[in-house]
């Protein structure tokens, strides 16, 4: 899915969340934007909601470290911070009514 302006506000609903301004510019750019901001910065945030609405084959959730956005492939974080960040935003963005990408176990 191709996130404007417009849809902006359904993933904030969705989520119950506000996003920054830099969350937003992120997600509307596809992520083609220099990310300003350490631990904490909402990064692995919205690049869960980029990948959830993403279109793709679907997402092998028992392999995370192929698809999180720590870069070295941590099985530690992406089996346990990253996966459960992004089931709980899947689930969410899903019980809205986003299509969001397929996820398999296995």
């Amino acid at each position: 899915m191709k996130i404007n302006v417009l849809i902006l506000p359904h993933i904030e609903s969705a989520l119950a969340v506000k996003l920054t301004k830099l969350q937003k510019e992120y997600l509307i750019a596809d992520g083609n934007i220099t990310w300003v901001g350490g631990r904490g910065s909402g990064r692995t945030f919205v690049h869960c909601i980029r990948l959830a609405l993403s279109k793709g084959e679907p997402l092998n959730i028992e392999y995370p470290e192929k698809f999180s956005d720590y870069g070295d492939g941590s099985t530690r974080y992406a089996r346990g911070h990253y996966r459960s960040m992004f089931m709980d935003i899947w689930t969410k963005l899903n019980d809205y009514g986003f299509t969001v990408r397929k996820i398999k176990m296995k």
